[in-house]
């Protein structure tokens, strides 16, 4: 674990918000941005908003401004995150193979073509009355000994982005998540030991699941969200006698069928959230960040109780077992997948997981209208689908032979196909979300904590 928390003071989201995440392909394909909104679907049951993914792959500052009217205010936000510097840092500055000085006059113009367009960026969000989190970007890993071409000195490109985001954010009265410099951190550490190792991927640029449960651990923690999904105190011999029974009830109520006999504690209790559900995929990521401790406790601790070992049970469904002076130290159940509660986490889980089916397929229309159908109407060419047809097929003529025409080829057979469920999608994405602040709403639930017999 590593000690790698830079955070500023960034104000939490409130309850009918309209968050919009933009940046390029970290953010179009990936999934931080859903972590942070789980984050919240699990821990604010009553504090509802919207957020919407307004990442293009291939971005950059100045493309962002191209799309502002299609793509970002047409969203309504009144919160914009903005995580933009990958593709600024232009990758052909960096070519072993060129001049130094072509390399240092294209960074100095990457530099100040990129203060500008963010400089606009934020002046067009500002203009609609919308909050700014500047993001200071993930890494681009120039340290790690892998077989993808190394491009030495984008980072320090990136680096300098990121530090320009300081005099941005003074200029608009905005706050900042720095990533940057604690994935740094870790993916130094983790090479001092192992120097093929790496927070981000093979290609140096994209990070994967873990990667991007670190970026939601800086985004949350620089809101300052609390520790504490829940955490009950009790006393087993305070209940016996009728003299005190709670000790500590954290965001949660313990109702009044408080008992304790024969060396079993019944009660019922309603908590104000759920567990933060973790995908075994994003497992690697506790290794790096102290997610579970600072971000997600859901403990039960009982004093006084008679030596031994105990089973607990929620809604009779057995839990685990565990021994006296484990409960008198407290245990932890955010982790624990036979609860009620973990399973209710899962199912709004399943809900977004729905959501982000329709969201990856508006990623994919907004993608294919900025890359290949920047200078057409929409309106016009997509009510004629052999005339779209033939638009893309001519816009794709240009990517010949370039390394990434497949991949537009891909994009531009999948748009044609889903474009005229535009429309479809957009329901679908709102519907899944409200489904998610339905199903993530308080239960009580009947726990018994009863002594094994030996």
């Amino acid at each position: 674990m590593f000690s790698t928390s830079l955070t500023f003071s960034v104000p939490a989201f409130k309850e009918k918000d309209r968050v919009v995440f933009i940046g390029d392909s970290i953010t179009h394909g990936g999934r931080y941005h859903a972590d942070v909104y789980l984050f919240y679907a699990t821990r604010f049951p009553d504090q509802p908003f919207k957020s919407y993914n307004c990442g293009v792959a291939g971005d950059t500052a100045f493309g962002t401004n191209l799309r502002f009217v299609s793509d970002i205010s047409t969203r309504r936000p009144n919160i914009a995150a903005i995580m933009l510097g990958m593709n600024d840092a232009i990758s052909s500055n960096f070519e072993p193979s060129l001049p130094l000085l072509e390399s240092i006059k294209g960074q100095a113009n990457a530099h100040k073509a990129y203060t500008k367009a963010m400089d606009k960026l934020a002046a067009s969000l500002t203009a609609i009355n919308c909050d700014i989190i500047f993001i200071k970007p993930s890494i681009y890993d120039q340290t790690a000994k892998l077989d993808k071409t190394n491009l030495i000195g984008k980072n320090d490109q990136i680096g300098r982005f990121a530090r320009f985001l300081n005099t941005l954010a003074l200029k608009y009265e905005s706050s900042i998540v720095d990533f940057y410099t604690p994935m740094g951190v870790i993916n130094h550490t983790l090479q001092t030991s192992k120097p093929q190792a790496t927070i981000i991927s093979e290609d140096r640029v994209h990070p994967g699941i873990p990667g991007h449960l670190v970026m939601a651990y800086h985004f949350l923690k620089a809101q300052d969200m609390p520790q504490y999904v829940s955490a009950i105190r009790l006393d087993a011999q305070a209940i016996a006698s009728g003299t005190g029974k709670i000790i500590e009830q954290l965001n949660c109520e313990i109702h009044a069928d408080l008992t304790f006999s024969k060396d079993t504690i019944n009660f019922t209790v309603t908590e104000q959230a759920l567990p933060f559900p973790l995908s075994q995929a994003q497992m690697k990521a506790l290794e790096w960040v102290p997610f579970q401790r600072e971000l997600n406790r859901q403990v039960l601790a009982i004093d006084n109780l008679s030596p031994g070992d105990y089973t607990l049970t929620i809604d009779g469904i057995k839990v685990g077992e565990y021994t006296s002076e484990r409960l008198k130290a407290g245990i932890d159940l955010s982790a624990n997948k036979d609860t009620p509660q973990y399973k209710q986490a899962l199912r709004v889980k399943a809900h977004q997981d729905k959501q982000l089916k329709a969201t990856s397929m508006l990623r994919l229309i907004a993608h294919v209208r900025h890359t290949m159908l920047r200078n057409v109407d929409p309106l016009v060419s997509e009510k004629n689908h052999t005339e779209l047809a033939r638009t893309l097929n001519k816009s794709l003529e240009k990517h010949k032979g370039k390394p990434w025409y497949g991949y537009f080829k891909g994009q531009a057979d999948r748009f044609i196909e889903a474009v005229p469920q535009e429309t479809k999608f957009k329901e679908e994405e709102d519907f899944w979300m409200q489904e998610m602040w339905k199903e993530n709403q308080p239960i009580p639930h009947y726990w018994q904590l009863e002594k094994i017999e030996k």
